[in-house]
């Protein structure tokens, strides 16, 4: 890179809604030594998971380990719940004082460096010694019931209650009914992206664990729907990142988000070659670390020319960070075996899908 990624700016200061003109500072980041492990519950590779994968390590993510690598699930609904038990029969491996980042393996994109998601995160649970669990916001609480604890039983958006003008959270009319829940305040879980200690996440993953156990024939399977119970019942240590400093979820959420340059707000500005675009979060004022693009999938086709890895692809920093992640990176099965990138993503270019040949042969 042009510039040491540690280095780039990772939040305003005052919502765009603000009469205050936003600056941009950095968060700082933390001198003791915090240890994460990097989990991503992905049975096989593809296309998308390259993408994802690449821009971890070109983030300086460490190498994840591979939850239920190789497992074969006949029923796409079983694979959703079989990330719940794999991820929880890993846990019972690690140490009650560790910390996990749990992410989907297809459609999350880390725009900033590792070092800035543990950052956040730690400025976020400071007040409680780093004890929370922290989920990604929805603008729509689902699959659940309407009723249920999950969707009604939780806390409010610390957003500003007027964060999307006289419309917000359904209390005025809309012009297109199809954008309703692009007007709500982020409050509902979302299971794809997880950062906390071990410690709380063995109590959801066993709580989620035994609702499966105990749910009638026919009933939704989903790991999303069986988090989201435990998150209603509201007597663990859970929140929810409500201002997207850690986790753009982007369903509903593609008009809060606006492409800047990194320096935009900073006074004297980084010179042109310098100059990172990064996706921004207006209505909360924050930088996300990483857009998790659930839901609809079409800006992933559309975004993926606009980061900063793609734009700045012919940079001699660039290139050679690259380099890097097809030379030396790679992933872990649960049972330590290490996968190259060539074992994962064969020659795929990350730039150019055509590349990308199935590693079933």
């Amino acid at each position: 890179m042009c510039r040491n990624e540690s280095e780039i700016d990772t939040k305003i200061s005052e919502p765009a809604s603000s009469s205050k003109s936003p600056i941009m500072s950095q968060i700082p980041v933390p001198e003791e030594s915090f240890d994460v492990k990097y989990l991503i519950p992905v049975t096989s590779s593809h296309f998308n998971f390259c993408r994802s994968l690449y821009t971890a390590l070109i983030n300086d993510y460490p190498k994840p380990t591979l939850i239920n690598w190789g497992n074969v699930y006949t029923n796409p609904r079983h694979a959703h719940v079989g990330k719940i038990s794999g991820v929880n029969e890993y846990l019972q491996q690690l140490g009650q004082g560790e910390y996990v980042l749990i992410m989907d393996g297809f459609d999350a994109w880390y725009q900033l460096p590792f070092r800035n998601l543990v950052s956040h995160y730690l400025g976020m649970t400071k007040p409680n010694n780093h004890g929370s669990v922290v989920f990604g916001a929805d603008k729509k609480c689902w699959p659940n019931k309407a009723d249920s604890p999950a969707c009604v039983n939780i806390p409010q958006s610390t957003l500003p209650i007027d964060a999307y003008g006289p419309s917000t959270d359904g209390h005025g009319p809309v012009a297109n009914l199809g954008e309703q829940f692009n007007f709500n305040r982020p409050r509902w879980l979302n299971s794809g992206n997880i950062i906390g200690p071990v410690s709380v996440l063995r109590d959801i993953y066993d709580r989620a664990n035994h609702s499966i156990s105990n749910a009638p024939p026919g009933m939704v399977k989903s790991d999303q729907m069986y988090i989201a119970e435990v998150f209603g019942q509201q007597d663990l240590n859970i929140t929810l990142d409500y201002k997207s400093e850690l986790f753009q979820t982007m369903t509903f959420s593609h008009a809060d988000v606006k492409f800047l340059e990194d320096d935009i707000f900073r006074y004297p500005r980084k010179s042109i070659s310098q100059r990172r675009k990064i996706a921004v979060n207006m209505v909360s004022g924050t930088v996300p670390s990483v857009l998790h693009f659930n839901g609809p999938k079409d800006a992933m086709d559309t975004w993926w020319s606009r980061m900063w890895w793609s734009l700045q692809r012919n940079d001699s920093a660039v290139i050679n960070k690259s380099k890097q992640v097809y030379l030396y990176g790679g992933a872990y099965t649960v049972k330590g075996q290490f996968l190259s990138w060539y074992d994962l993503c064969g020659d795929a270019d990350v730039h150019n899908p055509s590349t990308w040949k199935s590693r079933d042969g």
